[in-house]
């Protein structure tokens, strides 16, 4: 006999009748193509139950081509199963024997009919799954677990979640299938041991995850499939959890995450309940909009951030890393929301209360952050201030200040100048611009600031320069960070030595990440050379120069690449003189020799300083080799310092091309007053 279809208790009660009536034959043979169920399918079923006159059980034997039960976290091919089929009581079978087959080797099922309920456990291996479905609710059916491979619910677990990919860790606990003739609830109560789980594309993953969990999933069988409800209770006590580059190694201790998400039957997805508690270290409530393609359309969350020394553990490492804070020191707390609407930024409030960050690699330092800011992208006029105590740039102090914001046109901007004490003098803050992301754009920063009489002393000792002295004036009319560089607009102007050094088309790459990369131009004009060079211990000289060093491009503060000339100002009319010291220490950077107009070396020693007409040197680098020149050539060589007067002086270089950290390590012994031995 074949029947195209059917459902499992049809199966069951077909065996029960067939062997009731079996009792004057010895054996019955049932063939079924397919069978299903809300429980799962069958296919290929063959039946044979041999019962003898007389006896009080007979020898069912049961053999199925494939066998798929997601409800019973159970899947078998060629499965065959034996057991004495027995009678206990009116209207009741009962059969318990093992399975054999791929998936099921092992184990055994045990069945139980009755008119009051339904019974099925398959356990094995410690493993242990119970299927009851009582007759006074028909609609419901329950499925205990114990220790179960949680691969083997992959099946039932992909019907909520389709794109989630289940390996290692165990469940135990509670289904509950209610499958009325329309539509579907399944209520679970389940504990997690050490369980995994990832997405193909790699956006989340998790690994040894204990936790409860709590989900309702609920279907009301609508075509569009808009009656589709699932609301989600995990509180976790270990584990780990990676969402895109959001790392967190979940705590011991308990972490509360609900989730309720309604359908919209066009792909989208309404999250009306976001929650996420972490004790009093972090706290975060809210709701969202996913649409079709994954996107978060809409986005409605306020955080409090209880301890940022445990957040920046916990939740902020795989953030700061990549951002080149991998060490950042946090303390104190954040109060904050944000409303996303439309896939834009609509609103940002955030109130930090003492909060510190200090960057172990002194770049910076912020302590006593405090203040309250509201922006609202369709605002305007105030919208709070910030502040900060103390702080340090680079090893440089800054005093404290207030920053007073307003709103307009969308973004936020600087209500008032900001001044900073720093150096003895005063750093100027004229203009800050926030941007949020938009129109196709990161977030994006722009600043305008002035120095005004910064010790150049004090900034040398905390930089590490040789003692120059004097103070630092000048302005950067504008700069403007996104996507993780900095740029200046108009450059940078400043006064030094009597003259004037100007920094243009300054282009910073991950200014605190890995390997920031530096690309600028360097104008040099009237520079006074007598307290450059006393700066320096290079030897005396007196005059002015004038330079330039285009092309600058500096990988992790290391230059690779520029063309460089510094040269003595033509149009001075002062006086020139240069030290014998000088000469010696030029000759060593340059790996030249001395022309001296036929005066032996010895005789120039009774000379203290000499006249001359001009100095110049340049460099040109290139796959760390300088090539060399000088005011003129000289034969083979180049000039670099070019005699006037008696006694007259030259100096020529003969080598054009000199590896680049072989120059560094001669202008280092130079101004170390070091006599290194040039090859």
């Amino acid at each position: 006999m074949r029947r195209p279809s059917g459902g499992i208790k049809r199966l069951l009660f077909c065996l029960c009748l067939l062997a009731a009536g079996a009792a004057p034959a010895r054996t019955v043979h049932l063939d079924v193509a397919h069978v299903r169920s809300g429980v799962g399918s069958l296919d290929g079923v063959q039946a044979r139950l041999q019962w003898r006159d007389g006896e009080p059980q007979g020898a069912l034997e049961v053999r199925v081509a494939a066998v798929d039960f997601p409800l019973l976290a159970f899947r078998a091919t060629n499965l065959a199963w034996r057991c004495p089929l027995q009678r206990p009581g009116a209207g009741e079978w009962v059969c318990e024997g093992p399975l054999a087959g791929a998936g099921a080797d092992g184990r055994r099922l045990s069945l139980q009919l009755s008119p009051v309920a339904t019974r099925a456990v398959l356990d094995g291996g410690g493993q242990r799954i119970s299927y009851e479905n009582q007759a006074a609710s028909p609609a419901l059916s329950r499925i205990e677990l114990r220790g179960v491979p949680v691969a083997w619910l992959q099946g039932f677990l992909e019907g909520l979640w389709a794109d989630g990919h289940w390996g290692s860790g165990t469940v135990a606990g509670r289904i509950d299938v209610h499958a009325p003739a329309q539509g579907l609830r399944v209520d679970t109560d389940l504990r997690l041991a050490g369980v995994g789980i990832e997405t193909p594309d790699g956006w989340l993953a998790a690994a040894g995850v204990d936790a409860g969990l709590e989900v309702v999933y609920r279907d009301d069988g609508s075509a569009d499939g808009s009656g589709r409800r699932i609301d989600i209770g995990l509180r976790t006590s270990a584990g780990e959890l990676l969402v895109d580059t959001f790392y967190v190694p979940l705590p011991e201790s308990p972490v509360d995450i609900a989730v309720a998400a309604e359908s919209g039957g066009d792909g989208s997805w309404r999250l009306p309940r976001l929650r996420w508690i972490d004790g009093e270290v972090l706290q975060a409530e809210g709701s969202a909009l996913v649409d079709a393609a994954g996107g978060i359309a809409a986005l409605d969350l306020q955080l409090h951030a209880g301890d940022l020394a445990t957040v920046r553990d916990r939740y902020l490492s795989g953030v700061l890393a990549p951002a080149g804070f991998a060490d950042l020191v946090l303390g104190g707390s954040v109060d904050a929301r944000l409303r996303l609407a439309e896939g834009q930024l609509q609103a940002l409030a955030i109130s930090p209360h003492a909060v510190t960050a200090i960057d172990p690699r002194q770049r910076f330092t912020l302590a006593g952050v405090d203040g309250d800011l509201d922006w609202q992208r369709a605002g305007s006029g105030p919208a709070g201030h910030l502040r900060w105590g103390a702080g340090a740039l680079f090893g440089i102090g800054l005093g404290g200040t207030r920053f007073d914001f307003e709103g307009a046109g969308g973004q936020l901007r600087l209500a008032a100048p900001a001044h900073i004490a720093a150096l003895g003098g005063e750093i100027r803050i004229d203009g800050l611009v926030w941007s949020p992301p938009g129109g196709g754009e990161g977030t994006r920063f722009e600043l305008g600031l002035a120095l005004d009489r910064l010790d150049l002393g004090s900034l040398s000792q905390r930089l590490g320069w040789p003692p120059f002295t004097g103070q630092i004036s000048g302005r950067i009319p504008a700069a403007r960070y996104a996507d993780n560089v900095l740029a200046l607009d108009g450059g940078l102007q400043m006064q030094l030595f009597g003259g004037r050094v100007g920094i243009d088309g300054v282009v910073l790459e991950r200014p605190f990440g890995a390997a920031p990369s530096l690309s600028a131009d360097v104008a040099i004009d009237d520079i006074d050379l007598e307290p450059l060079t006393a700066a320096f211990g290079f030897g005396a000289i007196t005059g002015r120069l004038d330079g330039r060093i285009a092309g600058l491009r500096m990988i992790d503060w290391s230059p690779v690449r520029f063309d460089a000339f510094l040269q003595t100002d033509p149009a001075w009319n002062g006086r020139q003189r240069i030290s014998y010291r000088a000469v010696e220490d030029i000759t060593r950077v340059g790996g030249g020799g001395g022309l001296m107009g036929g005066l032996q070396t010895q005789a120039l020693k009774f000379f203290d300083d000499f006249g001359y007409r001009r100095i110049g040197l340049g460099c040109r680098l290139r796959d760390n080799v300088c090539d060399m020149s000088g005011v003129d050539s000289a034969g083979d060589g180049y000039t670099i310092v070019q005699g006037a007067g008696l006694p007259r002086i030259q100096v020529v270089g003969f080598r054009r091309r000199v590896d680049w950290p072989t120059l560094v390590d001669r202008l280092q012994a130079a101004t170390e007053g070091q006599a290194p031995v040039i090859d």
